[in-house]
């Protein structure tokens, strides 16, 4: 990411209305390589330029002070309460769907993610060309994809051509996208055929999915101190292991990019892959940074906009939950005890200092009570049986004698019922 130096990469921080989360905002700009150089709060949010006339001269005069270049908003602006924000600051305003869509720009690794993210922007373009702030892509290290030299001619005309290019180029990625989807369902297929049961990781940005994953996995992902640092979805798996109460599954974990407050809708829509992973997981681990202010809150808008995704009117298929506080090393021994009292059914584990051990077993506890494990001896007549565990069942083994095929397997409890009369003596659960 190119960072620019000096003056020029301070920003002023403004908020407006009810919902004001500056905090946030800051740390969204420092991950841009922003510097907030001021603030300024409004209870009431102005139709015309965000902030009311007495605030926007007050934030003339701060832009002014700091030398700031950038005003950055807590909301989505529209097109002309920009143009009044900008004009009156005597700085380039960026409100808060476009920075976060330019975080995405910079951390989008693979092509689908590149994407995703181009077909946000440019649909967050299309209604403000006008809008458009190149002096912000210079941080993000300019970014993706055709139709971004499309704006910069004059007229109308120039205007109309400019939409159409916008258009086109959406369409293009949509189809690619859809595309892509379908590649994803195939290999989630053939991921899914060995049937072990799937977790994916969830919560809120920054909350240590991503080093949750690594100490479950040994998945090399980068794991700093960042918002958005993972965008794509990363799956991996965890292998089964041996106790003295006998063997435990193998699952599929799956981590997925961060949720946050005022999410941009373009971005919501465009991660499906991320909606995907939640959507077909069998067990949700609910991730959050214990040491957070606003710990509850937090949690509250993950599982919030995670009932909206998971809404499934024909009542069919929810996943469990485990609720997941990280990063127990940065409290105090009384926060824990409180926290404890606040969630007494959460697992609360420091990941980055001493690993995953109480959530696996936790994981392990739950899918023991989703999944059994059973020795079968199906006969040769009854093949079709034997068939259909593939893509419904873990295969651990499985040898062919005179008497059928003898098969150790791991299925959902719901299933192992239907295979009660092929169960050998010896077989454990």
């Amino acid at each position: 990411m190119e960072e620019v130096s000096g003056s020029a990469n301070r920003a002023v921080l403004v908020a407006a209305g009810e919902e004001r989360y500056l905090d946030e905002l800051g740390r969204l700009a420092g991950t841009l390589g922003l510097e907030a150089a001021g603030r300024l709060e409004q209870a009431r949010r102005d139709g015309i330029g965000y902030l009311g006339r007495g605030k926007r001269e007050e934030l003339r005069e701060l832009v002014e002070e700091s030398g700031a270049s950038f005003v950055l908003a807590d909301d989505e602006l529209s097109a002309s309460q920009a143009r009044v924000l900008e004009r009156d600051a005597g700085a380039v305003v960026v409100d808060r769907t476009e920075l976060i869509i330019r975080i995405f720009e910079a951390h989008a690794r693979d092509a689908a993610s590149r994407l995703q993210v181009e077909l946000a922007d440019l649909e967050y373009r299309l209604p403000r060309l006008k809008g458009r702030n190149p002096e912000l892509s210079r941080l993000a290290g300019g970014g993706g994809g055709g139709g971004r030299g499309a704006t910069r001619g004059p007229g109308e005309q120039q205007l109309e051509y400019d939409r159409r290019a916008i258009r086109e180029r959406i369409s293009v990625i949509r189809r690619k996208l859809r595309s892509e989807e379908a590649s994803r369902a195939v290999r989630g297929s053939r991921l899914r055929e060995g049937g072990p049961p799937r977790v994916a990781l969830v919560g809120y940005t920054n909350a240590g999915k991503t080093t949750i994953l690594n100490r479950l996995s040994g998945a090399g992902k980068s794991t700093r101190d960042r918002l958005f640092e993972t965008l794509e979805t990363t799956t991996r798996l965890v292998e089964g292991s041996s106790t003295d109460g006998g063997s435990r599954p193998g699952f599929v974990v799956t981590d997925t990019v961060g949720f946050i407050r005022k999410l941009p809708t373009q971005l919501v829509h465009s991660f499906a892959s991320t909606l995907e992973a939640a959507r077909d997981a069998d067990l949700i681990v609910l991730c959050a940074d214990a040491s957070s202010p606003e710990l509850e809150e937090e949690i509250e808008v993950v599982r919030r906009t995670l009932s909206e995704l998971l809404r499934n009117p024909d009542g069919g298929h929810q996943p469990a939950e485990i609720l997941c506080l990280n990063k127990l090393d940065l409290l105090s021994s009384h926060r824990i005890i409180q926290l404890r009292g606040l969630y007494p059914e959460a697992v609360m584990i420091s990941a980055e200092r001493e690993g995953c051990g109480p959530l696996l077993e936790r994981i392990y506890g739950v899918i023991s009570g989703m999944w059994e494990r059973l020795d079968l001896l199906i006969p040769h007549a009854d093949y079709a049986a034997a068939s259909r565990l593939y893509g419904r069942a873990e295969i651990h083994s499985h040898r062919h004698t005179e008497e059928g095929v003898i098969m150790d397997v791991t299925l959902p409890r719901e299933e192992a019922a239907r295979y009660e009369a092929y169960r050998l003596a010896a077989a454990s659960s």
